[in-house]
């Protein structure tokens, strides 16, 4: 994948989540319920912390706000399929054409030490997010943010002497209605294993795996095939191609054996 100073590979899919009575919803007349959650795909670093102040999504020229209490979230703790809800909004029907993400400030931790993350002008304006897309009234739709910090992390100067470093965020945005995930067990996972789904060239999403348990889960994939490959420390691998995902489902590939 091409590196830039700002990446966002955008999935907008939403899909229309409906159980009982617009009524029974609790969204007011005209409404809509959108519903943003954030995840990390895992990182080398010992914390990677991101004051979040505002979400917003723009209709007929206005921002509609979703988030506006500033959150400060470790990202290293929302990795593996777990998710952290960034904000809840009940907002106007209608066509959506963008949301905006507001970054206030950031630390990282590296060695025991806590350094601060520069953050980018146009993340204090605002990390801005289309295509455009359609909220009918009375139905909730559930976005995710999920920000790769290993790919968003610039160190400056040398590697074992660094200046600072740099938040460039690399970003994806999917609709958690149309993921799925895939998972497995190591059976011999005591050497760092890492699993990757890939498609084509692009590392789409990455976890690490239980070193104790040897579990791990490839979470929030869009549907498709991917390959699945998983490496550790001492070079042992598994790949297998032609996994593929659906809707709603997990693709459990059972016992593993690095070799």
């Amino acid at each position: 994948m091409k590196k830039l100073i700002l990446i966002l590979t955008i999935s907008m899919v939403f899909i229309l989540l409906y159980s009982c009575e617009k009524d029974a919803t609790g969204i007011d007349p005209g409404m809509a319920r959108l519903n943003i959650y954030i995840t990390d795909a895992p990182a080398v670093y010992e914390s990677v912390k991101i004051t979040f102040s505002t979400v917003s999504a723009h209709i007929d020229s206005e921002w509609v706000t979703v988030s506006g209490e500033p959150t400060t979230v470790d990202l290293l703790k929302w990795t593996n399929g777990e998710k952290l809800l960034l904000g809840s909004a009940d907002v106007p029907a209608g066509k959506y054409t963008q949301i905006r993400l507001i970054i206030d400030d950031a630390e990282i931790g590296v060695d025991s030490e806590v350094h601060p993350l520069e953050v980018p002008s146009g993340a204090k304006t605002g990390l801005k997010f289309g295509p455009q897309f359609t909220v009918e009234e009375g139905f909730t739709y559930e976005l995710v943010f999920d920000f790769d910090v290993s790919r968003s992390i610039v160190v400056t100067g040398p590697k074992k002497n660094p200046h600072g470093y740099k938040l460039k965020p690399h970003i994806r945005m999917i609709a958690t209605a149309v993921s799925g995930s895939i998972s497995g067990i190591v059976t011999n996972p005591a050497d760092v294993p890492v699993a990757y789904a890939i498609l084509g060239n692009d590392t789409v999403t990455t976890s690490f795996v239980d070193t104790t348990s040897g579990f791990f889960r490839l979470a929030f994939l869009p549907d498709t095939v991917y390959t699945v490959s998983i490496v550790d420390t001492n070079d042992l691998r598994f790949d297998q191609s032609d996994v593929s995902v659906m809707s709603g489902m997990d693709n459990d590939l059972g016992m593993i054996t690095l070799e």
